[in-house]
């Protein structure tokens, strides 16, 4: 469905979700929306967009106080809600707001729905599959696979310093790391030899998403137990 997803956007459901992050796919939905439903992007305080590297509670109670608010103008108040992350208290406040829905639309752009509880997800119209969103990251894992260590570091430092600009986020930086973890897999499954490659995989899995952490050293470590040579040849 990569390209036409706009296609399902049907009328009369409360909520949507994208499964791609707001770079892939909210400029194509605002085009849509303007052209489709003929929604006034700019200068409209009924049509709302919301960029989040994590979504936290509290930005829950703001949206939830807006989607309460009554519309202003003529048409249909629209939310744009894009997010790497959600914690589990966001997840549970957004679920009971959707439990009771307003006249709001939502429209929801996240590149990992399937990290939110099944019981959030019952309650959105997919709008599209993950998978255009994965070969991204594949694409970009077997390129580093590929790489020197220099190369390897330079590039984890810059995927680093795109985090703290908010250029990019990190469920991307988890995003890539599971891509290297499948590819490494298809060619050399877990054995006795390469455990410490997955044991510092399944490392940086779990602390990436503390946002405490360093994305760049977390890479680095990686870069350091990933061998170049078995891979120098992947297609």
């Amino acid at each position: 469905m990569k390209g036409d997803w706009t296609k399902n956007i049907k009328r009369g459901h409360h909520a949507y979700l994208v499964a791609e992050s707001a770079e892939e796919s909210e400029s194509k939905l605002l085009a849509f929306l303007k052209s489709e439903w003929g929604v006034q992007i700019a200068n409209n305080p009924d049509f709302i967009v919301l960029r989040y590297s994590t979504f936290k509670i509290e930005d829950c109670y703001d949206i939830e106080k807006s989607a309460l608010n009554k519309v202003i103008g003529k048409g249909e108040k629209i939310m744009v809600v894009s997010f790497g992350f959600m914690t589990r208290e966001a997840s549970n406040a957004l679920l009971k707001l959707f439990e009771e829905p307003t006249e709001t639309i939502f429209f929801v752009l996240t590149p990992n729905p399937e990290r939110l509880p099944p019981a959030l997800c019952s309650r959105f119209m997919f709008l599209t599959s993950r998978r255009g969103s994965l070969d991204r990251f594949v694409k970009e894992a077997s390129a580093f696979m590929k790489m020197d260590l220099r190369r390897r570091f330079e590039w984890s430092k810059n995927f680093g310093l795109d985090v703290s600009d908010e250029k990019r986020t990190r469920q991307d930086a988890l995003s890539f790391v599971e891509a290297l973890e499948e590819i490494i897999y298809r060619t050399e499954p877990p054995c006795a030899r390469n455990v410490n490659l997955y044991r510092e995989i399944e490392k940086c899995r779990s602390y990436i998403k503390d946002q405490s952490s360093s994305v760049k050293t977390l890479l680095d470590l990686i870069s350091m137990v990933l061998p170049t040579e078995p891979f120098v040849n992947m297609n």
